[in-house]
């Protein structure tokens, strides 16, 4: 005579959440994925595709925005983020010459944006970049380092008819050999304000309206042959 089958709740709670688990799985594996148009599905793959995001840095607190989004772009694919801190010498001067002061500002630019970048633990490349002008000299780099994107933060006071930044971003509409987005915020976005300047803060002030440090250098130049 056989003896009768002892049943254990414990026993019996494992398997069932065993075959509950397994069913789960085969209905995943099962699943059919729900059809998207080949227009959908390029654009999908055409954001994913990009592996090199540029940021100029010409404004700083625009331009860490302009980081800040980037790396989020760049987030899912694990893009390498380039960062150039943009001068524009004066033609009076010789394209190689000393500055400085220009030279550690865009340091301490460079490395702010770094850190943002290591915010979202993506690889990030840093460059101080001399040209003439700052539209010329962004294209350059992006064509030599096969940038997939570039991303350019402006301030909101910045219109598209007039200003030395506006003319960067149509110069970049014009000759840019990639991708390129121009985050220009809303007088009523959050952070559309910068944060003021400290009053004795060792960056070197440009003139208004130019992106490219032109003051800073110039004037770096001129104390330095006084």
């Amino acid at each position: 005579m056989t003896e009768p089958l002892q049943v254990s709740v414990i026993g019996a709670i494992l398997a069932t959440g065993f075959a509950g688990a397994m069913a789960a799985l085969l209905l995943w594996m099962l699943r059919v994925p729900r059809p998207v148009s080949i227009e959908v599905a390029r654009a999908v793959h055409s954001v994913g595709a990009v592996r090199t995001i540029f940021v100029p840095i010409l404004e700083e607190y625009y331009s860490e925005r302009a980081v800040e989004l980037a790396s989020r772009l760049g987030q899912v694919q694990k893009a390498k983020i380039l960062l150039g801190y943009i001068v524009e010498v004066p033609r009076t001067l010789g394209l190689g010459v000393p500055l400085p002061k220009v030279e550690e500002a865009g340091r301490r630019a460079l490395e702010q944006a770094r850190q943002i970048v290591d915010m979202h633990n993506l690889e990030a490349q840093t460059e101080i970049i001399r040209t003439r002008e700052a539209g010329e000299g962004i294209s350059r780099v992006a064509r030599d380092h096969d940038v997939d994107l570039i991303v350019l933060g402006i301030s909101p006071d910045t219109g598209f008819v007039e200003g030395s930044t506006a003319r960067v971003a149509e110069s970049l509409f014009r000759h840019a050999p990639c991708e390129v987005i121009i985050d220009r915020l809303a007088e009523t976005s959050i952070g559309a304000a910068a944060p003021p300047a400290p009053a004795a803060g060792p960056v070197p002030p440009a003139e208004a309206g130019s992106p490219g440090h032109v003051a800073a250098a110039a004037d770096d130049a001129g104390q330095r042959r006084r």
